[in-house]
C-alpha cells in the first residue's frame, strides 16, 4: 500500500511538473506585443503599413523604427501613392566597400515586376541613397548594343548628372527618373515625363 501511495505521489508530481512547463512558457499569445501599424499620411491620403507583415532579413533591426525613418522620406510617399508596397527590410552592402553595411527597405510593384530600394542609416536616423532593380544598360541609343532582352525594363545612366532613367523598352516609355536622393518622375502618377523623353 505504501508503494502505491509513493507511486501515486510521484505520478502526481510528474503531472504537475508537466503542466508547469506550459505555464511558464513565455511565448504565449497573452505576452506577445503586436507590431504597430504605421501610417503614411499626406493630405487626405492615409496608407497603413503593418510592420509585422514585412519580412526582416536582418534580425538586429528594429523594423518599426526603420519604417518610421523611411516614411519621412518623400520618395517613400511617391512610391506608396503610386501603388508600390514595402516588401522587405534587409542588409545591403556598399558597392565601394563590401565590408560596410546599411539597411535596404524594398518597395515593390508586382504589376511592373520592379523594386526600388531606399537605404536607411540607422545611426543617423535618416534615409540615404535610392536605386531601382532594373538592369543598367551601358549602351547608347546611337550604338548597336541591344537592350537587355531578358527583362522588360532597363536603366540608362547619365553619369554627368547622376541621373537614372528607367525605360520600358517593349512599350518605349519612361517609367521612372531619379537620382540618389530624389524621384523626379514615376509613371503614371508623378512628375512630368516630357523632360525625360
Amino acid at each position: 500500500m505504501k508503494r502505491i501511495f509513493i507511486l501515486s505521489l510521484a505520478l502526481l508530481l510528474l503531472a504537475l511538473g508537466a503542466g508547469c512547463i506550459g505555464f511558464w512558457d513565455t511565448d504565449t499569445p497573452e505576452t506577445v506585443t503586436p507590431a504597430p501599424i504605421l501610417h503614411y499620411e499626406q493630405g487626405n491620403i492615409s496608407i497603413p503599413i503593418n510592420t509585422s507583415e514585412i519580412p526582416v532579413k536582418r534580425f538586429d533591426v528594429n523594423a518599426t523604427e526603420v519604417i518610421g525613418i523611411v516614411l519621412a522620406d518623400p520618395r517613400a510617399g511617391i512610391l506608396l501613392e503610386g501603388g508600390w508596397n514595402i516588401t522587405s527590410i534587409r542588409t545591403g552592402f556598399e558597392e565601394e566597400d563590401p565590408n560596410t553595411e546599411h539597411i535596404d527597405v524594398e518597395f515593390r510593384n508586382d504589376e511592373l515586376s520592379l523594386s526600388f530600394f531606399i537605404e536607411v542609416d540607422e545611426r543617423e536616423k535618416r534615409a540615404t541613397r535610392g536605386r531601382c532593380s532594373a538592369t543598367i544598360w551601358r549602351g547608347h541609343p546611337w550604338t548597336s548594343e541591344p537592350f537587355p532582352e531578358e527583362e522588360d525594363y532597363h536603366q540608362a545612366v547619365n553619369p554627368y548628372m547622376g541621373l537614372f532613367v528607367v525605360v520600358d523598352h517593349h512599350n518605349e516609355r519612361v517609367m521612372m527618373a531619379y537620382d540618389d536622393t530624389t524621384i523626379f518622375y514615376l509613371y503614371p502618377s508623378y512628375g512630368d515625363v516630357t523632360e525625360w523623353e
